[in-house]
């Protein structure tokens, strides 16, 4: 299992052997700061997955706080970790944007395993945000891969658009001049049969050879629409 990386903003009155100890165990590697400045040069310097929060009544300007990370690119997770949370302290903390909160009396290995599946969670959340499932075709946005089953279809990169356009909106008919514009720009000189070309190589490389398939469906008269 890979391990994350945690920022502990604590304060120095507060103990957190007991907690640093159980985050060790969940495989975590856990770096202490004492300020919010020295927590936000170790979260950009560290690429750090996570930071734990120790919240005091004025101590921390958690907005600030919370702004400052999300400056650096948005992808730190914020715990906060406070004595007798009340409902309105937590809605207002959320509010603010803090990710999560917890009691100060919540055991130390509970914490650890609590903050681990959150983020656990968060980074599948993350994962299918940027993949595109339409019926058996998995579009995946960051490698350009897309997937047929457990096939890999080899498609060009002007493919791969127009077959992410048609499924980002099943059942929506795109126009050939929707298609040219949203894929080659508004500018381009391509005429609809370049459309036409490159639908039916899309659909002879999703294994389909008829015009009304089970995937790029042909409206005539309107378009294509992914079915």
């Amino acid at each position: 299992m890979e391990s994350k990386i945690i920022v502990f903003l604590e304060h120095k009155t507060t103990n957190w052997h007991d907690l640093e100890k159980s985050f060790q165990d969940h495989n975590f590697v856990v770096i202490h700061a004492d300020s919010e400045k020295e927590a936000v040069d170790l979260i950009e310097n560290s690429t750090a997955d996570a930071v734990l929060a120790d919240w005091k009544y004025g101590k921390i300007n958690i907005h600030y706080f919370v702004k400052m990370i999300n400056d650096l690119s948005g992808k730190t997770v914020v715990f906060v970790r406070a004595d007798q949370l009340n409902y309105r302290d937590q809605i207002s903390l959320l509010e603010q944007g803090v990710d999560e909160c917890f009691d100060e009396s919540l055991p130390a290995d509970v914490l650890a395993a609590k903050v681990s599946a959150l983020l656990r969670r968060i980074s599948i959340a993350k994962q299918e945000k940027r993949t595109l499932k339409a019926k058996d075709v998995v579009i995946n946005l960051d490698t350009h891969e897309v997937r047929k089953g457990d096939k890999l279809i080899d498609l060009t990169f002007t493919q791969f658009k127009i077959l992410y356009l048609l499924a980002s909106r099943r059942d929506y008919v795109f126009s050939r001049d929707e298609i040219l514009s949203k894929v080659w720009g508004k500018n381009s000189f391509v005429t609809d049969r370049t459309v036409d070309v490159h639908v039916k190589r899309l659909r002879e490389k999703l294994g389909e050879k008829n015009k009304s398939s089970d995937y790029i469906q042909t409206i005539h008269g309107l378009g294509y629409r992914f079915a």
